[in-house]
């Protein structure tokens, strides 16, 4: 019969588990895990509900260095409209998009963030003068569309011991090795032999294995 904790007082043990203090934020999902889309062109819908989506993070370099992130997570996904052979049409898509403006277009002559491009696919002329008044007008777009593409990244995390396939094909972390900080993209690695990028891929240096990020480029209208 299951019993109190105080019930239990005369028979636990105050001992230190194996994976004490490994951080939560990591935890796969209950039900499995689905990889993201594959790289190619999707349309997306924004959630209607965008009121409270947002936090704040520093870019020291920058000033003023405080910049909005908005999070399109499992309670406000971007929803799949159309998708290479409508494959992932009506599936949900979580990613996070910025307004910290970094150099684009040829020679990186021209400064913008992911928002910039958001509000221009919806018609605005002028960015904004503030965070605030990029979370107000971001916030009036709920329900609209846009297209973007999707393309993989990987990164070799230098503040996380690598993972490697054992002899026996299971994946074992290597205590005490971190990744080395290699970074790639879509274009950088193999396709699997039916065409398709691969989710997860292997470091060329390190040989640590990496799982892909699913980041949204080309964003317009």
């Amino acid at each position: 019969m299951p019993k109190s904790i105080q019930e239990l007082a005369g028979e636990l043990k105050d001992e230190v588990l194996p994976t004490s203090g490994q951080v939560l934020d990591d935890l796969p999902h209950f039900g499995g895990f689905a990889p993201p889309p594959q790289p190619g062109r999707y349309r997306f819908a924004l959630p209607k509900d965008m009121s409270a989506i947002y936090d704040l993070f520093d870019v020291p370099e920058k000033k003023p260095p405080q910049r909005v992130r908005a999070h399109f997570d499992r309670e406000h996904p971007l929803m799949i409209v159309q998708s290479p052979k409508s494959a992932m049409n009506g599936e949900p898509f979580e990613t996070r998009l910025t307004n910290n403006e970094r150099k684009r277009g040829k020679g990186g002559n021209v400064l913008a963030s992911d928002f910039d491009y958001l509000l221009a696919a919806f018609g605005y002329k002028e960015k904004p003068k503030s965070n605030k008044e990029y979370m107000q007008l971001l916030s009036q777009q709920g329900g609209k569309q846009f297209e973007a593409e999707i393309r993989y990244s990987w990164r070799c995390d230098r503040n996380r011991d690598i993972r490697v396939k054992d002899p026996s094909g299971q994946i074992q972390v290597v205590e005490g090795k971190p990744g080395c900080g290699t970074s790639y993209f879509s274009e950088d690695v193999s396709k699997n032999p039916d065409g398709t990028t691969p989710y997860e891929v292997e470091c060329e240096n390190c040989k640590g294995l990496m799982r892909a990020f699913a980041n949204l480029d080309n964003i317009r209208a």
